[in-house]
This record gives C-alpha cells, sequence and structure tokens, in this order.
C-alpha cells in the first residue's frame, strides 16, 4: 500500500539535508509549529509540498510578499538621509 503520497514524506535528517540546515533546527521549527508533520510511532515524517507552503507562508507573513525593490536594491528609509549627511550633535558655541 505505498501510494504516491508517501514519496513525498521525508525524515528529519533527510529534510534538514535538503534544505540545508540542522536536524535540531528542523525539530525546532516543527515544535514551533512553523513546519507540519505527521508521527510514524516514534519518528517524524514530512511532506515536502507542505513543508515548502509554509515556509513560504511563514516568509511572506515575516518579510512580506515583496522585500525587496526590483533588481535587488534596498529602498532608502523615509525621512533619511545618506550616512556622509547625518548631523552629529549640536556646534559649540562660546558663552560670551
Amino acid at each position: 500500500m505505498n501510494n504516491k503520497k508517501d514519496d513525498n514524506r521525508m525524515s528529519v535528517k533527510e529534510l534538514a539535508e535538503f534544505i540545508g540546515v540542522s536536524t535540531d533546527t528542523i525539530r525546532r521549527a516543527f515544535r514551533k509549529g512553523e513546519i507540519p508533520a505527521i508521527r510514524v510511532r516514534t519518528a517524524l515524517r514530512f511532506d515536502l509540498d507542505e513543508v515548502l507552503r509554509y515556509m513560504q507562508r511563514n516568509a511572506d507573513a515575516r518579510y512580506g510578499r515583496n522585500p525587496g525593490a526590483p533588481g535587488g536594491d534596498r529602498r532608502p528609509r523615509a525621512g533619511t538621509s545618506a550616512p556622509g549627511q547625518v548631523k552629529r550633535g549640536r556646534k559649540f558655541q562660546p558663552l560670551d
């Protein structure tokens, strides 16, 4: 009874290698509810499609749908000037 749905299920170690993080990071994300999993006896199994969908949803919620400007340039913040134009403190005025 090995159906197609089981083909995308991965162990903690396989998912960690696929994403490029440690197994502790995967377990921590599962405990925090950041990625879904099912338990098979004592082992965790992750559906790759669901995990990628949750990761994208979490990234959109945390960083917004369009985090950067076109072309990868950072947008200047409103009301700030370039680093060389920042005023640093008040000028000394001698007492008369």
